[in-house]
């Protein structure tokens, strides 16, 4: 076995072996919460270290067929973070969806 073997398969292990790590501690951060703010970065934590995994193993097979995968998880990502930031943001309309109140519509003010 050759030395440039050898450290190759060192340094994939020491990769898999940190990206592990980082998907453990973002799991812990989904579980631990307490927030859903804290779980949506836990989770695309978690989506973001699959995506490297994923990478990473097109590299070392020299293959590129994961690259639909990999834009699926990246806007299931990206559309979820979304969907979050939206739900937990205040809204600035009011629980009404900004339709006028009966007093507005009394006195003909218009919002727009």
């Amino acid at each position: 076995m050759s030395a440039a073997v050898v450290v190759m398969g060192i340094g994939i292990a020491l990769v898999l072996a940190l990206l592990g790590a980082a998907l453990a501690l973002a799991v812990f951060r989904i579980v631990r919460g307490p927030t859903i703010l804290d779980r949506m970065i836990g989770s695309d934590t978690v989506l973001t270290t699959v995506l490297v995994v994923i990478a990473a193993a097109m590299v070392v097979r020299q293959d590129l067929t994961g690259i639909p995968v990999l834009v699926v998880i990246a806007a299931t990502s990206v559309f979820a973070t979304i969907a979050v930031a939206r739900a937990v943001t205040p809204s600035s309309d009011g629980p009404d969806g900004g339709l006028p109140t009966s007093a507005e519509q009394a006195s003909g003010e218009d919002r727009s």
